[in-house]
């Protein structure tokens, strides 16, 4: 191979890489924490009285009117409904860079499903994260011990 044509291949590799390194570096990334409400600390686990899950983000990348967008999915609630049905979505556009705010989703009237779910936020229709977490049984509330008198 002829000097020129070897650098002329190099000179493009180096140019391609240079170009993949900054189209990586500018994808907008998402960090997402579950929680019940804004005071609790992130959790993976909740229990089916949450009255509304959150999942609280911080983007990287994104840009005011960027579109970030939530989509709750149960991937296991047993017979309860079919793996891996939506339950909602929602979006919200970026008011500033680097956009960070919280999606809910309220309790159904009967209580949350038992099981296994995630959250996905996309950026523009770009998925950015996942978050996964689990709905366990409520705790129970202790009977009385009274008794009631007849």
């Amino acid at each position: 191979m002829s000097p020129m044509r070897s650098f002329c291949l190099g000179a493009f590799c180096a140019l391609a890489v240079a170009t993949f390194a900054a189209s990586a570096a500018d994808k907008p990334t998402v960090e997402i924490a579950i929680a019940k409400d804004q005071d609790s600390k992130p959790t993976t686990t909740l229990t089916a009285d949450a009255p509304k899950i959150y999942a609280f983000f911080k983007s990287k990348g994104t840009h005011p009117g960027d579109k970030l967008r939530s989509v709750w999915i149960a991937d296991d609630v047993g017979t309860v409904a079919p793996a891996n049905t939506k339950i909602d979505e929602a979006t919200l556009s970026a008011d500033k860079d680097n956009f960070y705010g919280a999606f809910s989703l309220s309790q159904p009237t009967s209580g949350w499903p038992v099981g296994k779910y995630h959250v996905d936020i996309y950026v523009g229709d770009t998925l950015a994260s996942s978050a996964k977490f689990t709905i366990k049984a409520a705790p129970q509330e202790k009977e009385s011990d009274e008794e009631s008198e007849d």
